[in-house]
């Protein structure tokens, strides 16, 4: 690259490493390196995308608003409902516990994290496998009270357009010759995953609170 477009380099460069590599990233990407929350933001708007500007930024307000609203509502729930992790968290603890169930660790060195894992039907004299708490290994920042921090921000209402400074600019109009009309529902431009499967059989919770036995109607954890 550094012989082909120099300049493209040189921007690349100007921005530090630790926000678009994995290799420098300090561990805080945890592994990821997609642009999942920029597909879901973009098909949030792809109804949108053909409105006046005006109109687009309104609607991006208030679908954000929208979100952060419902999102903290969420975050509220699960916690009075004495949740720790989202959902995903706690299937991958638990996926893992599973397959951690028999193996036995020695711990070596506490401070550098040096450890002998041992299958326990590999050792001789078999014994009980070492308990962990697990919230140790789970980073903070996937707490549902560090996630709802996220959502602490509240947005205030755009004023009567009464109040607005008069508008001294050009109109512009869209060009309904460029507008689609397709019949049907659009095709995906996203490459689907793993994540993507559905579970079969998986009980539904409510979308609140994350619980068993009731839906956001009437989830007991919802302040009125």
């Amino acid at each position: 690259m550094r012989a082909e477009f120099p300049q493209a380099v040189s921007w690349i460069d100007q921005i530090p490493l630790k926000k678009w590599t994995q290799a420098y990233d300090g561990g805080k990407r945890y592994g990821h390196m997609t642009t999942n929350l920029v597909e879901s933001i973009n098909s949030v708007l792809k109804g949108s995308r053909s409105l006046p500007i005006c109109a687009l930024v309104k609607t991006i307000f208030e679908r954000t608003n929208a979100w952060f609203v419902e999102q903290a509502t969420k975050m509220q729930c699960m916690l009075r409902a004495e949740h720790e992790f989202p959902d995903d968290i706690v299937a991958l603890l638990r996926k893992n516990e599973a397959q951690s169930a028999m193996c036995h660790v020695q711990r070596y060195d506490r401070e550098n994290s040096v450890f002998d894992v041992q299958d326990m039907l590999t050792i001789e004299h078999q014994r009980y496998p070492i308990t962990f708490t697990v919230t140790t290994f789970v980073a903070p920042v996937f707490s549902l009270h560090n996630i709802l921090k996220a959502y602490e921000v509240q947005f205030n209402p755009i004023r009567n357009q009464d109040y607005w400074s008069t508008y001294m600019g050009p109109n512009f109009l869209p060009d309904p010759i460029m507008r689609r009309h397709q019949p049907g529902r659009p095709n995906t431009q996203r490459i689907r995953n793993e994540m993507d499967d559905s579970i079969p059989n998986k009980p539904k919770k409510c979308s609140y609170c994350r619980t068993e036995g009731h839906n956001k109607s009437n989830c007991p954890h919802k302040q009125a």
